[in-house]
């Protein structure tokens, strides 16, 4: 039986085919809110009809009903989606309401206890239109999180607000720049990776830093600590959800 797994974020969607215990490459692909129905038409119309859907989803109750209106209308099933509990397969949800934390941040946490955490503490940092950072104990409990907005939220929203001419976007990683585009692009970026680095030098003991989302590169390429990229760790945490069923 092969189970798709599809993540929903703000701006791509992501997913990978389950089967056997192997999960296929990561695909994804850009969508506007409005266009999830053709877009589901365009990358899974030509499947056969899986044994089971399971969707991770923080885009909004609209996208996911036209979502399990396409696959409804497709394949004849139900998709599942999947929310955060109070604990999971070894992971306790830190969360007053277990249910306000995304599904993405629940399923990143459930995929570092179990596939890389080692007995010792983790801060998962996801770099996507939103930076969401979290903090796990050794033992599996959630410490709790931040949200700050993504690397180029910031800088359209500081072009937004100010009187700051709009400029084309710079690369510029290094710390000081010598123009306007460089300046916003690194005060961003190293901002980003200030708070990375002061949450995980306030953890006791020091944690392994876990980087994913489309921006990871970017954060890493400025810290100062060590850190890893896993670019499918929400999948991962997907495919073992889907694995406990």
């Amino acid at each position: 039986m092969r189970t798709l797994l599809i993540d929903i974020g703000n701006t791509n969607v992501k997913w990978s085919w389950l089967q056997s215990g192997e999960l296929s490459p990561l695909e994804r692909v850009g969508y506007r809110a409005d266009g999830v129905t053709a877009q589901a038409y365009r990358c899974w119309s030509h499947e056969e009809r899986p044994g089971q859907v399971l969707v991770a989803n923080v885009a909004g109750r609209q996208v996911e009903s036209e979502l399990q209106q396409w696959i409804g209308s497709e394949w004849g099933i139900e998709m599942e989606a999947v929310t955060a509990l109070p604990q999971q397969l070894g992971v306790r949800n830190g969360y007053a309401c277990p249910e306000q934390l995304g599904a993405d941040r629940w399923l990143a946490l459930i995929a570092a206890h179990v596939h890389k955490s080692g007995g010792e503490p983790v801060c998962i940092v996801d770099c996507g239109t939103a930076i969401t950072i979290d903090v796990l104990a050794e033992d599996g409990r959630h410490q709790g999180g931040l949200i700050l907005p993504g690397l180029t939220m910031m800088r359209q929203v500081m072009l937004d607000r100010t009187q700051i001419p709009h400029i084309d976007q710079s690369d510029h990683i290094d710390l000081l720049a010598g123009d306007t585009a460089g300046a916003i692009a690194a005060g961003s970026l190293h901002a980003a990776a200030a708070l990375v680095e002061r949450v995980a030098r306030q953890t006791s003991p020091p944690p392994k830093i876990l980087l994913t989302g489309g921006d990871a590169g970017w954060l890493r390429a400025v810290m100062k600590l060590k850190a890893e990229i896993d670019p499918e760790l929400v999948m991962r945490g997907l495919a073992l959800v889907a694995q406990s069923r």
